[in-house]
């Protein structure tokens, strides 16, 4: 069988099908054309970095002096946990900490908040972000969707056995 052979029975030897395969594929990259940068824009939105500049430019930072550490894992490989003193409205509080080889707890870390001085978070410190991947999951799939929907909208004709 010949590539011509082949393509003709995928995508049938009509023109005019030809011509909606072609508009779905440039759908699907299309899709893919806007849903990317869109994506980058709505994570950058989310991003720590983002919070900490608002919480910064508010002047709401803290200084926490390091207390205590536990490394976790393999000799070579530490993870740490670690333990920061700092005080907020004249009263002593503590923050925990969690470290990501190949970084250490420094001596000092800036927390930051955006309202609420109770709900600290800082950007040194190593963060799952799992809201971007949620994120990533519909970037991912909006494409096809598009790409299926104009397959039905153009009536495209599957191809026959």
């Amino acid at each position: 069988m010949s590539i011509r052979e082949a393509l003709v029975g995928l995508f049938t030897e009509d023109p005019r099908n030809w011509v909606k395969w072609g508009i779905v594929f440039a759908v699907l990259i299309g899709g893919y054309v806007v849903v990317i940068p869109l994506y980058r824009k709505i994570a950058a939105g989310l991003s720590w970095e983002r919070k900490r500049d608002i919480a910064k430019s508010r002047n709401h930072v803290i200084k926490a002096s390091l207390v205590n550490r536990h490394p976790s894992g393999n000799v070579s490989r530490y993870n740490w946990r670690a333990t920061y003193r700092y005080t907020v409205q004249g009263e002593a509080r503590q923050y925990t900490a969690y470290f990501k080889h190949p970084a250490t707890p420094p001596l000092f870390l800036y927390l930051y908040y955006l309202d609420n001085p109770g709900k600290l978070f800082s950007c040194e410190e190593y963060h799952y972000e799992n809201h971007k991947g949620l994120l990533l999951f519909p970037v991912m799939v909006l494409p096809w969707i598009l790409a299926a929907a104009a397959v039905f909208l153009l009536g495209v004709e599957a191809p026959g056995p």
